[in-house]
């Protein structure tokens, strides 16, 4: 079978499918702790994986994810008390804790038939001032040990929002290196030198390249630097995360976490390992230039009809992106404001498969180019990864202690210009634990 007919694969995520099962063998980012400030506070309407469910802080500040609606009539569980014990609904009062235990019945004199009951319920744990979430079954991994991860908050951050497309055009344009000489870079504002070095901005046609790691794939992008080599390598951890260099400004990265086969959640982490996230970069995020785009945390009615409390980008396809083309915006001549805005421009925006509301991309009707390694290699990775039981359980074993996640990108100026020696140099840095497999440029 041709590779673009198997693509399909990925873009599915429900349970039961075998990237839907990848997805449940490791920690996932469910939303963050500012978001269930309080204990008793009001709970939270998710959807992950496709399933649809609510979270909430119980009087003494425990955090449940469960299933969103009561086990009784299949009311939703978001209209209702938020307890010492658990949730309570609100049509008959039935309580439910962390776990998904039945511990009491407002409407039965028979309290023993509580025991009978139990809602679909999924371990969570805070850490970082994030809500992580395993979905799978049997004992869970370690939570990724990322270099954030265990940072002071005044040297870390993490936003959330919403996407209008399927996980994988998110994902793909992290490894896309080409793209940000062309989308991003203003030559006459040079508006992303804190992150990229001005050659960017200069030589506009990398050569690019690819390497398999043990938890995904490096993507390797080479410009010329005046004497030397500008050398920019991004780190893919399967299933669904990016590490991404930075010259000046902190270092940054992406998880792309499904809420279903057509929508998802963009999550974007910081970390600075100077010192405090700088004031400078603080301001440019701020405006909205960067990640997190400009959003309003609200209510959101999804295309697949679940309600979920979420950040919505301000600048959306029904506003066409806000889009200014009598001029280019501060950091990009497309006219669209920022970074995240135009790269959700191009992704939600793709030729998709007919029956998928323009959400899942037509990837049989693509023209690929030498350009597309990395794009190219992480599907291949992925798909090596859920061909079979015996993948899927070796990837669970790589990503059991959470060190698979502790590799770090690279934004290096060397006298060097061939990969491999540049790779040697740099090897420990990049591919901790593992080694790598040459991928052709």
């Amino acid at each position: 079978m041709a590779l673009a007919n198997k693509l399909d694969v990925l873009s599915h995520v429900s349970k039961g499918t075998p990237v839907g099962e990848l997805f449940r063998s490791i920690w996932l980012p469910a939303l963050l702790s500012t978001q269930l400030p309080e204990p008793g506070g009001a709970p939270v309407r998710l959807k992950l994986l496709g399933e649809e469910l609510v979270a909430f802080r119980n009087g003494k500040g425990e955090v449940g994810i469960v299933q969103a609606n009561c086990a009784h009539r299949l009311a939703p569980l978001f209209y209702g008390r938020v307890e010492q014990e658990g949730i309570r609904c609100n049509y008959h009062g039935w309580l439910y804790n962390a776990e998904g235990d039945c511990l009491e019945m407002q409407n039965s004199t028979d309290q023993s038939i509580c025991k009978k009951v139990k809602l679909t319920a999924y371990k969570a744990q805070e850490k970082a001032d994030i809500v992580w979430v395993f979905m799978g079954s049997g004992e869970p991994p370690s939570l990724p040990r990322f270099p954030w991860i265990d940072l002071p908050k005044s040297q870390r951050n993490a936003t959330v929002w919403i996407q209008e497309s399927n996980w994988l055009q998110g994902m793909e344009g992290e490894l896309d290196s080409s793209h940000v000489s062309i989308l991003h870079t203003n030559p006459a504002t040079m508006a992303t030198s804190p992150v990229h070095r001005p050659y960017s901005a200069i030589d506009i046609t990398p050569q690019l390249h690819a390497k398999d790691t043990a938890i995904g794939v490096i993507g390797i992008a080479r410009r010329n630097a005046d004497e030397n080599f500008y050398w920019r390598v991004s780190q893919f951890m399967a299933p669904c995360f990016s590490s991404i260099p930075s010259a000046d400004f902190p270092v940054g990265g992406r998880a792309f976490i499904p809420i279903d086969d057509h929508n998802t959640y963009t999550w974007d982490f910081n970390y600075y390992l100077k010192g405090d996230l700088p004031e400078a970069f603080l301001d440019y995020i701020g405006k909205g230039l960067a990640f997190p785009p400009d959003s309003v945390y609200e209510p959101y009615r999804l295309n697949t009809g679940a309600i979920i409390d979420t950040f919505v980008p301000v600048r959306n396809q029904r506003n066409n992106y806000m889009i200014d083309r009598k001029g280019a915006s501060l950091s990009s001549p497309s006219g669209i404001h920022g970074l995240n805005d135009q790269d959700r421009a191009m992704q939600e925006g793709m030729l998709a498969l007919p029956g998928t509301e323009g959400r899942i991309v037509d990837r049989e009707k693509e023209f690929l180019l030498a350009t597309d390694i990395a794009i190219v290699r992480s599907r291949r990775r992925l798909l090596e990864y859920v061909k079979s039981e015996e993948s899927l359980a070796k990837f669970r074993e790589i990503v059991k202690d959470g060190s698979a996640y502790a590799v770090v990108p690279l934004d290096v100026v060397s006298e060097l210009g061939e990969m491999d020696e540049f790779l040697e140099r740099h090897h420990g840095e990049l591919m901790p634990g593992g080694t790598a497999e040459s991928a052709a440029a």
